[in-house]
Order: structure tokens, then C-alpha cells, then sequence
């Protein structure tokens, strides 16, 4: 669009190419509701005032105009859908505009994993900007697939346009110990005048001022309001998540108010497409704030301007002149629902369903297997007994917090073995990276798991495989299942294959529709349930087992890890 086209529509001199007639725009500046009409011209908005004519008109009929949802931060792999489905899903549920760190597929693939989310974007009609990872590989604690350097994004950055700055610097101690690698690549991106993100979970006092001296001005992991209201108080973009585990919202709902509410966002971070479908995506966020005493413009606001002010988008989240035409119609704000979404001056939903055809369905990777570790046997799953306490891992249904637990193990002939009366179940988490076998093992309580077991190859931040289960039998018979598959989500029971859910790209993403992958999950959830399982969303759960950069205790490929002190932990107990 040149702006000599938009300025006659702006003034009245020509008609818009879409006229929407009696609105009531919810003004995301004032925090007023504005009658009038908006005047459209290609895929911005030309105007608010009196207009009158429009090639197309399309009547509100007193409905509520607001601004396309944004989501602040999310993963578009953690939804196991590939980028187009992933758009198809958020699109119907008014989401116009995310931003994305690609993380997931980046531990895998490295660039060529970018590269691949960039491709697979380009012309969708969504606003998708990229966040370059900060952590490839996330820790020193666990074997990735790639490594992205400083040098490596330099190139990278310059070249393509929808990266926006640095994805979330997550070994925090590596900035508070001065490590050069990590913060150089911060001087690269700050010296841009590119935001950077954050992820410092517990992070406070001083260490906290000296995380945010690095030009880091985000978080998204406060669970506790204390938290949260020290972060805002420091500079912070407070980063209010609600994804399928990661159930933060209410905790931190205190912290938003008349005062501090410009530099608060909603954000995912990691939800499963059945989630999105059933409950929404942003603008469930916007309810739930809403049903929590939440003031509705204020809940619209944190999931539009504050985002796109923090993130520097300048012509998105507001109805105003010269901004996108990324449009809502809304018929209750107090029951807030996408009746109709318009992307760049186009309807491209209609109540909760796509009206808009897409060229493609996904893009497949040229390498799409990434799995070289070879096959498992019962032996490589024995636990030999050096002492009578095990230190357990202890999770937690939605949080992605952790807790160690000091146990007795149950013994059997000199090995360590499953109690399944005490909820005390063994997990190995294998590489999928190197020829040779390269796993470790350990013990987690908390499942509630009666028969069966479980493999998963989305494991965060590496995403090496984790196999969970209550004998060593199904393990293996799991475990080799997602390594044939180069990926997946596994229940083996009774020496069987139950279910599963394969995941062709990059061992994350499947190439089935949303609906299609929301009913394996959701098949793969409630056999888990017959199977015992109290845990919500295994799978989710699991997935966070492997990320060492969060409190208290957990387990990657090269042992078990006590997050809090950063360093290595033996699997019995060597105390009295």
C-alpha cells in the first residue's frame, strides 16, 4: 500500500474497498466504546468517522469491534500441528498475530529448522513474527541437535524480515556468570533495537536487576504474584500464560490493575490443538480475566497494543487509521467470542470456523528424520541398586515446576525396580541424536500410572525421547515404536501398541489436520486415564521433564539434574 492511494479514502474522496457500518469500536487508547463506521482500504484501515460508502459494506448491527488477538509467545511445535494447521486452529478463534520462538525445531534442526518455519509461513494470512532462539542447545546438561552461534545469526537476521529479535534467554545463570558466548548474542540483537525475551523463573533481588541490565524486558514464567509484581516494578513485560500445563493465569491475575496494566501480555506458550478447539486461545484468556473481575477493555488491551507496543509492531492491536485491518466482531465483550474474524480487510472466519481457503497443507522437511540412536533392549533399562533412597522426581499437574523427593526404592534382586503402589515409575530419556546409545535413568512419582508405559519424542528444549512406565517390557516396545515412527507419542500396554500419535516433522509436528491430531490426543488422554493416569496431559507433562533450566529436579540424556544449583545429581540418596 502506498500511502498516496490510502489518503483520498482517509478524507472521503473515493470509497473504501470495505465499509463496516454501525460498529461499536472498543478503543484500546482511551479504554472507551466508540460508535461510528470504519472505512478499509486493501489491508489496512483507512478511517473512523461518518463514512458512507464502500465497495463492499458489511452491516455490524451494533455488535463490538475490537482489535486481532496477539499472542505474546508461543511455540508453534508445542502444538504437534505443522505451521499452516497451526494457523488454521487460532485463526477461527481471532488470533491475527503471534509471536513465535521456534526453539523446538531449532534444538533439532538448527537453522535449517527457521528456515523451514519461515518457509512454510510466508503468505499465510497472519501476522507470524519470529523470535531467533537464544539456547541452541538450551543447557551444557544435555546433548541437542544443532548449535546456533553468534555468528550464525548475524546472516540470519539481516536476511530475513518477520525475525524480530531474540527468543528467550533461559540459562539465566550463564548471563549473571558473565558468560561471553550468551551475551554477545544479546549485544547483537540490543544493538538492533530488537526486544529480547525472557525466562527466569524465581529470579529476584539483585540477580533479578542484573538479568534485566542485559537488555532482557520480558517473562512469561512468574507463578506466584510476589513474583510477577517485582518484575513488573523492575521494567518488565509481564508475560501472563494459560497453556495446556502451564496454568498461571489466575495466580498472577493481582498484579493487573488500573496502574500496571500497559505492561502486562497474555500469552500460550504451549497449548495442544484439543485445548484450543475446545476452551479457545487468546480469547480465552480474555474470559477467563473477565470471569476473574478483569475489566473487558483491559483484558482486550493486554492481548493486543501492550503486546504490539512491547514488540514494537506498530501498525497492529488498535482500530485506528493507518493501522491493519486485523478486525473482530464480537456481539458480548462480558462473553467474549470471535462471531466473525477479518484478516487484512477479509473475512477468514465465520462463528468459530474458517471461511478462507488455503493453498497448502504443509511443507514437508527436506530431512525429516532425525533420529540416529539405534534400538532398545530390557537390559539397557536395569537399575542396579547402590543404596536403599532414590532421589525421585516429583511433577505437578499444570505447572511446569518440579520438586525432588528423597524415597525408599523397592529392590528385586539387586536392581532398582517400578512401585507401582507408590506411584514411584522409571524413565529413561534417550538421545535420538548419536549413533551410539546415549540415556540415562531415574524414577518419578506422581502420575499415578497402574499398567503400561509411555514415549514421547517432544522433550523440551532438546527434545531427545522420554520413555515412562510402570515395567521395562512395554518401555522398550514404546521406545523402539517412536524411534521406527522418527517420532511420536506412544502408549505401549500388555506387550501392545495402544495408541499413537506419529510425528513426521522434526520428530514435534504431524502432518494431520488440527481436528485429527485433537482426537489422537484426546484418544491417547483417556486410555492413559483407564490406565490410571491422574496426571491432566501426560504427554504435556513429560515434555517439560527434560527442561533443566526450571526449579527443582529434573532429567535429560546425561543424568538427573538439580536445576536450582545447576549441576548434576546422583540417583540414591547419599545421605543418612
Amino acid at each position: 500500500m502506498n500511502i498516496i492511494d490510502i489518503i483520498p479514502i482517509a478524507k472521503g474522496d473515493r470509497p473504501a474497498d470495505v465499509l463496516l457500518k454501525n460498529c461499536r469500536i472498543v478503543n484500546v487508547f482511551t479504554g472507551e466504546i466508540e460508535e461510528s463506521n470504519i472505512a478499509l482500504f486493501k489491508k489496512r484501515i483507512a478511517g473512523i468517522g461518518d463514512y458512507t460508502d464502500g465497495v463492499r459494506e458489511i452491516d455490524v448491527r451494533g455488535n463490538f469491534v475490537v482489535p486481532g488477538l496477539i499472542d505474546a509467545h508461543m511455540h508453534i511445535e508445542s502444538s504437534m500441528l505443522s505451521p499452516m494447521e497451526f494457523i488454521k486452529t487460532v485463526l477461527r478463534r481471532g488470533t491475527t498475530t503471534l509471536i513465535a520462538d521456534p526453539h523446538e525445531i531449532a534444538n533439532v534442526f538448527g537453522l535449517k529448522g527457521i528456515k523451514y518455519m519461515l518457509d512454510s509461513t510466508e503468505g499465510l494470512p497472519i501476522n507470524l513474527y519470529f523470535m531467533i532462539p537464544s539456547a541452541v542447545p538450551a543447557t551444557n546438561m544435555e546433548t541437542s541437535g544443532a548449535k546456533i552461534s553468534v555468528m550464525d545469526m548475524i546472516g540470519f537476521v539481516e536476511k530475513f524480515r518477520r525475525v524480530s529479535g531474540l527468543g528467550e534467554v533461559m540459562n539465566y545463570p550463564d548471563i549473571l556468570n558473565l558468560d561471553e558466548n550468551s551475551i554477545a548474542k544479546i549485544e547483537l540483537i540490543r544493538h538492533k533495537y530488537k526486544p529480547i525475551d525472557g525466562h527466569s523463573p524465581g529470579l529476584s533481588g539483585k540477580d533479578l536487576n542484573a538479568y534485566i541490565d542485559a537488555f532482557v524486558r520480558s517473562d512469561h514464567e512468574c507463578n506466584e504474584y510476589e513474583e510477577a509484581y517485582e518484575k513488573v516494578s523492575r521494567g518488565m513485560q509481564l508475560l501472563i500464560r494459560e497453556g495446556s500445563t502451564e496454568r498461571n493465569m489466575i495466580d498472577l491475575l493481582p498484579v493487573l490493575n488500573e496502574k500496571t496494566f500497559p505492561y502486562i501480555s497474555f500469552c500460550t506458550d504451549d497449548k495442544h490443538p484439543g485445548d484450543i478447539l475446545k476452551e479457545g486461545h487468546i480469547d480465552f484468556m480474555i474470559n477467563k480475566a473477565i470471569k476473574n473481575g478483569i475489566d473487558p477493555i483491559t483484558a482486550i488491551r493486554c492481548s493486543t497494543i501492550n503486546t504490539a507496543n512491547h514488540y514494537h509492531l506498530r501498525s497492529m492491536g488498535a482500530i485506528a487509521p493507518g493501522y491493519k485491518a486485523d478486525i473482530l466482531i464480537v456481539e458480548d465483550l462480558e462473553n467474549f467470542y470471535p462471531k466473525i474474524v477479518i484478516k487484512d480487510s477479509e473475512i477468514v472466519a465465520e462463528n468459530g470456523e474458517l471461511v478462507k481457503e488455503f493453498d497448502r497443507r504443509y511443507l514437508p522437511l527436506e530431512e525429516i528424520n532425525s533420529f540416529k540412536c539405534p534400538y532398545f533392549e530390557k537390559e539397557d533399562f536395569k537399575v542396579i541398586a547402590k543404596g536403599k533412597k532414590i532421589n525421585v522426581i516429583k511433577v505437578l499437574p499444570d505447572i511446569v515446576m518440579t520438586k525432588k523427593r528423597i524415597m525408599n526404592a523397592k529392590i528385586e534382586n539387586n536392581e532398582v525396580v517400578q512401585d507401582i503402589d507408590n506411584d514411584i515409575l522409571k524413565i529413561s530419556v534417550i538421545c535420538r541424536y548419536t549413533e551410539e546409545k546415549s540415556h540415562s535413568l531415574g524414577f518419578v512419582n506422581g502420575t499415578s500410572l497402574k499398567e503400561g508405559a509411555v514415549a514421547t519424542s517432544v522433550g523440551h528444549d532438546s527434545h531427545n525421547m522420554a520413555v515412562l512406565g510402570t515395567n521395562d517390557e512395554d518401555m522398550v516396545l514404546a521406545a523402539n515404536r517412536c524411534i521406527t515412527l522418527g517420532g511420536g507419542l506412544i502408549v505401549a500396554n500388555k506387550g501392545k501398541i495402544v495408541e499413537e500419535l506419529s510425528l513426521p516433522i522434526a520428530g514435534l509436528m504431524s502432518d494431520l489436520t488440527g481436528e485429527e491430531v485433537a482426537e489422537k490426543i484426546n484418544d491417547l488422554k483417556r486410555i492413559l486415564h483407564k490406565m490410571g493416569c491422574k496426571i491432566p496431559d501426560l504427554f504435556m507433562t513429560l515434555s517439560f521433564i527434560q527442561l533443566s533450566v526450571i526449579p527443582d529436579f529434573r532429567i535429560t540424556n546425561l543424568g538427573l539434574v538439580d536445576s536450582e544449583n545447576h549441576e548434576f545429581c546422583s540417583l540414591f540418596y547419599k545421605g543418612n
